[in-house]
């Protein structure tokens, strides 16, 4: 074989190598991504926050108790936000874990019924009978201090799904919140999905 024959050879199998190693490479991030959404997508609730994307758990499991033909949410998450002192060490998972808890939304008075609902900020929602839903969203710093408070709340909720035998909820959401201490700055929840399941209260 002449040098030249090697020379083309060795060319050869570079090339195979560089493809397999993309190859490798491509597939590598298609698991992530795979991976990274059914995760979320695993959480009671998904949205874009002011353009991020953003996911929580439950505080303290999930909701198994309610009143009458209402439920009131409460999420958590570890997902960083712009008034953060401290960035997240570890990778965020949406407190699917003990966590760092970082931000929390209300979503409360939410009938058990399919229908689309108005959103209120939480003081007014108590005196609108069985129409209001109430929401606020509060972002967390350091040791879990408030760091802001947003109760000006306005937007939808919607129920799309609700199976009084098993429970299971579906809705979608889209709210808007403006902090109370006068900033300008708004936090807007968009493309809002939640996907969980209820128990009645036990009665004696």
């Amino acid at each position: 074989m002449t040098a030249s024959n090697h020379s083309v050879t060795g060319y050869s199998w570079q090339r195979l190598y560089i493809k397999q190693r993309d190859v490798c490479q491509q597939i590598g991030l298609l698991l992530l991504l795979t991976l990274f959404t059914s995760c979320s997508r695993s959480l009671p609730v998904r949205a874009s926050l002011n353009q991020s994307a953003w996911f929580g758990s439950f505080l303290n499991g999930s909701p198994k108790l309610y009143y009458g033909n209402k439920v009131s949410l409460i999420f958590i998450t570890d997902l960083p936000h712009p008034e953060l002192k401290r960035k997240p060490i570890n990778k965020p998972t949406g407190c699917q874990e003990p966590c760092r808890q970082t931000q929390t939304l209300l979503i409360g008075n939410i009938p058990l019924q399919t229908g689309r609902y108005k959103v209120f900020p939480s003081s007014l929602a108590d005196s609108l009978g069985p129409t209001g839903v109430r929401s606020n969203y509060i972002t967390l710093g350091v040791e879990k201090i408030n760091s802001a408070v947003y109760k000006q709340a306005e937007g939808w909720l919607r129920v799309t799904r609700y199976d009084s035998v098993s429970g299971s909820v579906k809705g979608k959401f889209d709210i808007r919140f403006q902090a109370d201490n006068g900033d300008s700055r708004s936090m807007h929840f968009k493309r809002g999905k939640l996907n969980f399941s209820v128990k009645k209260k036990q009665t004696t």
